[in-house]
């Protein structure tokens, strides 16, 4: 058995029919020199003799709501959770986000492990995807990239790559039966514990409110602060994705020549280009956006599961000048980041929980309309491969990650760095945005001025 943390529960307990909690990922590979289509179907055959390892042949205990525990599935089945579809052809991009979208708006079955895997053949150019899912109660972004790089290989001649659901070694935290004396003792550890969370978070909300009100700082984000637009409404359980990419050399290039982060200038090309749609819609905020920004409390030593803080930034109020709205966006990261230094990690993850929460809250209890949103939209970044990574031969060449949305919020962009491209993965909710590509035409425009500004006289070679 395995007990999952509070973070973890949070993600089972925030979930709904149309607000799923799982993270997935879409790896594009080109098939090895000489094979075929059928080299596929027997690679996934063998794939499915591997046996899993925790988590992946754990799934929920039904007694365990408000407290999670995973356990062993005694009945599992690799055919249920490892499939096989072929797209019709020609197999072009759009039929592949198009399937995506599909798969990743349905909930994973509580009644078994909480993942799937999607071999996925017929695209164009003699290439194929895989897609996998896994709730956000069993690992975060950085954990499931991790995962995914550990099972392949930089290596073109190593046919011996691992699926993702093997895991050697590892066994999940088990749950210990304890005297009433190891309790006791559990207890007041935990209570001290608590007492030293519950101060820290109080002087946080001071310190936010004399920051943000007495002292003034603007762009710092209050809960509940974000202007309303057409982003924060119930999003229903259809999805919109959508995909492009950078080469991360120029990305580097051009946050570095501005004293920013690579994350600042994403965030900045997303700020853009979410006003620029907004105006075309004629839905301007007229007042800077809010986004959660996750950030990693990961070390080297830790364990899986989620390790994350959720960081509210104020995004820009000037859009006319796209190096002005960067270095508004760095001021505002850099600010938020330096707030909350200090805090325990115990403190974070409360305090995470919390903001996480609040759009749930918002919705359940109809508040939606009468009280500002918590945020507009998420913004993350997630660390991959620098190396190009192969799996039995076959190299990958593309990698996109496919995030979750908070409910009320019908945004999230998540990047994802690989072998020298940062890839962009859009997700939205299908009724809120059903035009996705167009915000994506809108970032590639951003990127395209940002460039012009920050390194005249270069030449994009950025791609959608």
């Amino acid at each position: 058995m395995h007990k999952l943390s509070t973070l973890d529960a949070g993600f089972l307990l925030a979930e709904t029919h149309h607000s799923p909690k799982h993270v997935g990922g879409v790896q594009i590979f080109q098939l090895p020199s000489g094979k075929r289509p059928a080299w596929l179907r027997r690679m996934l055959e063998a794939l499915k003799k591997v046996p899993p390892g925790f988590p992946f042949d754990h799934k929920l205990r039904d007694d365990s709501i408000l407290s999670p525990v995973l356990v062993r599935d005694e009945n599992f089945d690799i055919d249920y959770h490892v499939r096989h579809t072929v797209l019709p052809g020609p197999g072009t991009r759009d039929q592949l986000v198009e399937m995506i979208s599909r798969l990743h708006a349905n909930l994973l079955d509580r009644e078994r492990p909480l993942w799937e895997f999607h071999l996925i053949e017929g695209l164009q150019n003699r290439q194929f995807a895989f897609y996998t899912k896994i709730h956000h109660a069993i690992a975060d972004g950085i954990t499931f990239s991790r995962w995914f790089a550990e099972s392949g290989s930089v290596s073109p001649g190593d046919m011996d790559s691992r699926p993702i659901w093997r895991r050697d070694g590892h066994t999940g935290t088990p749950v210990e039966k304890v005297s009433p004396g190891k309790i006791l003792s559990e207890g007041i550890e935990i209570l001290g514990t608590s007492v030293k969370t519950t101060a820290q978070l109080s002087a946080l909300g001071a310190k936010l409110i004399k920051r943000r009100i007495f002292e003034g700082k603007p762009q710092m984000a209050l809960p509940l602060g974000a202007p309303r637009t057409r982003l924060n409404v119930p999003t229903g359980a259809a999805r919109n994705f959508c995909t492009l990419h950078y080469p991360i050399d120029e990305i580097h290039e051009m946050a570095s020549s501005q004293g920013a982060s690579i994350n600042d200038l994403v965030m900045t090309l997303s700020d853009l280009a979410v006003n620029r749609y907004l105006d075309d819609k004629g839905e301007s905020p007229g007042e800077p956006l809010v986004v959660y920004m996750p950030v990693s409390l990961r070390k080297d030593q830790d364990d899986d599961g989620n390790l994350i803080s959720l960081l509210q930034v104020k995004l820009a109020s000037n859009h006319s000048n796209p190096l002005e709205a960067l270095a508004q966006i760095s001021a505002s990261s850099r600010s938020t980041r330096e707030f909350y230094d200090g805090l325990s990690r115990q403190a974070i993850s409360l305090y995470t929980l919390g903001v996480a929460i609040l759009p749930l809250g918002e919705e359940l209890l109809r508040l939606d309309q009468v009280l500002p949103p918590a945020i507009n939209l998420v913004i993350s970044n997630v660390p991959g491969p620098s190396r190009t990574m192969y799996f039995r031969g076959a190299e990958l060449i593309e990698v996109y990650p496919v995030n979750l949305l908070p409910p009320a919020v019908a945004l999230n962009i998540t990047v994802c760095s690989y072998a020298g491209q940062l890839f962009f993965g859009l997700v939205s909710g299908r009724t809120a945005i059903p035009d996705l590509q167009t915000l994506a035409n809108h970032l590639n425009d951003a990127c395209r001025e940002l460039r012009e500004l920050a390194l005249p006289g270069t030449e994009r070679s950025s791609e959608a």
